[in-house]
């Protein structure tokens, strides 16, 4: 392997139907020639990307999971990079969620099963996520002693689409510089702690790889994944994407419903989509 298209999972490769057609997953392997080699950048654990890893036959190359908190080979589930959440961060946006009026569910993730909680009388907002014999929906959130904070990795806040843009602003605010907080989707929000993201996953998923950046692509569609294009020699945004993902992205493609991903990496494959230097 000499060059690396990475891809972020929802919304980019997956449809607004949260599946990979079949016509795209050949298309994909049609793209596909010798030393080249994709991978999947998710806010997802390994448990749920891995699916789609198997429908697209990409198991050679570790992921980038929890948002850049893990990078892990997708076959054995051996982990090779491991970054946590600091027992601050963790408490201050349980205690930020805690005082909010607006109806959240928050999924902790770490080493241990995710602990689930709301704010007081929110709905459940999880149920597709989580669902499960002994599912019994999220908590309100206990008092802090009562949470488990060791293994923490990646905290994920769900909220009703309106209400994003102001909680994720609360959030950074209220946590400051010990935080990164990303919006991920048109209702989910990634916290970890700072400098944890997918892009700085991906610049040491690059060194372990041995791999010059202009020959990594880079294939998003929101502020999460836009820490990537600035360690990819060549970054995408899908058409879907939002205006600020779009105007750092160094090309454009069609939307996750029209297999714009597919387009990246036939343009990546035969050159059309290439890295340039200052001034070129």
């Amino acid at each position: 392997m000499n060059r690396l298209a990475v891809f972020d999972l929802d919304r980019t490769l997956l449809d607004d139907t949260s599946s990979i057609s079949e016509g795209l997953v050949q298309r994909l392997a049609a793209a596909l020639v010798p030393g080249l080699s994709c991978t999947v950048a998710s806010g997802r654990d390994l448990e749920r990307i891995a699916p789609f890893l198997d429908q697209l036959g990409w198991k050679s190359v570790p992921v980038i999971a929890e948002q850049g908190a893990l990078v892990v080979e997708s076959g054995s589930g051996h982990i090779l990079l491991e970054r946590g959440i600091s027992r601050e961060v963790l408490l201050g946006t349980l205690d930020t969620v805690r005082s909010t009026r607006i109806p959240l569910n928050v999924i902790v993730y770490g080493r241990d099963a995710p602990q689930v909680f709301r704010s007081a009388g929110a709905p459940s907002f999880v149920e597709r996520r989580l669902s499960g014999p002994y599912w019994n929906g999220p908590r309100d959130v206990p008092p802090l002693e009562e949470v488990v904070t060791a293994g923490v990795r990646k905290i994920t806040i769900i909220c009703r689409p309106g209400d994003t843009g102001g909680i994720r602003d609360t959030l950074a605010a209220e946590l400051g510089p010990r935080a990164t907080v990303v919006t991920a989707d048109v209702n989910f929000i990634n916290i970890m702690d700072t400098g944890v993201n997918k892009g700085t996953a991906l610049g040491w998923l690059m060194a372990y790889l041995g791999l010059e950046r202009g020959n990594v692509m880079a294939v998003g569609d929101c502020e999460a994944d836009q820490s990537m294009f600035a360690v990819a020699g060549v970054s995408v945004a899908v058409a879907n994407a939002d205006k600020q993902t779009q105007s750092m992205a160094r090309y454009v493609v069609p939307s996750n419903n029209e297999q714009g991903a597919a387009l990246a990496l036939e343009s990546f494959a035969d050159g059309r989509f290439r890295f340039f230097t200052s001034g070129a």
